[in-house]
């Protein structure tokens, strides 16, 4: 076997949104008084997660980098999504109470979609005696979600950035979570969508890289997944030759 350790992302890789992100704050909102459309939240929710990234240095733990910490941050961002998306301003009572509601919303199994793919792909990897972990830029909940998901028992290691008080593309997570696998970087083989998170911090720490693409994004020059159905073939075989995706290409 070529890659006994295989390290997953979370997000985009093993499961995402049953719709959209944009669906359920809309949902959520709605009785509370504010009617939007879901695509209209969605395009304001990713403008913010933008807006926000940028003003942090990459690598630094975005949760933990405002005042008042996970709270701080996600009342700051869900507060612009919904002044944005309503094209005006709401109390800060509204907005914590708008907050409560989507965490909980976000707590439940049927706001989110483990892609079809993902389970067998993970029982097969365990069933050849594959030790497998998480690495993931995610607040304190991601531990919790696994295991309301049906995940979390298919991981000996979940290394959640908040939790460690950093985020990729720092390869220090990628340490971590091979020293608890008691795995080595050239056992190891990384999984996620995202190149400059995903693959560039799994390289600088010494890991090979696939990126999925499930959605199309990414150019034929990445050679990136369709989904994770190739995954065990590559874990017994190793990454075959062809296109690759090279860090500011």
């Amino acid at each position: 076997m070529r890659y006994p350790f295989v390290l997953f992302d979370a997000g985009g890789t093993l499961f995402g949104p049953r719709g959209s992100f944009g669906a359920t704050y809309a949902e959520v909102l709605l009785p509370m008084g504010l009617d939007l459309p879901a695509a209209g939240v969605e395009r304001e929710l990713r403008e913010v997660w933008k807006e926000m990234s940028g003003i942090m240095p990459r690598g630094i733990d975005r949760y933990g980098y405002f005042e008042g910490g996970e709270d701080g941050y996600w009342l700051r961002f869900a507060r612009g999504t919904i002044e944005r998306a309503a094209g005006r301003q709401v109390s800060s009572s509204f907005a914590w109470d708008a907050l409560r509601r989507l965490r909980q919303a976000f707590r439940e199994k049927t706001a989110w979609e483990v892609f079809p793919d993902v389970m067998p792909t993970l029982a097969l990897l365990r069933d050849q005696g594959v030790r497998m972990g998480v690495v993931s830029n995610w607040d304190s909940r991601l531990p919790g979600l696994l295991r309301t998901l049906g995940l979390a028992v298919f991981f000996d290691s979940v290394i959640v950035s908040h939790l460690e008080g950093m985020e990729k593309p720092e390869p220090e997570l990628f340490r971590r979570a091979l020293a608890r696998l008691g795995g080595l970087p050239q056992q190891t083989l990384a999984v996620g969508d995202v190149p400059e998170l995903d693959l560039a911090g799994a390289r600088a720490a010494g890991i090979d890289g696939v990126l999925v693409d499930r959605r199309g994004r990414l150019g034929p020059e990445v050679g990136a997944l369709p989904d994770l159905v190739p995954v065990a073939r590559i874990v017994a075989e190793g990454l075959p030759a062809g296109p690759t995706w090279v860090p500011g290409r």
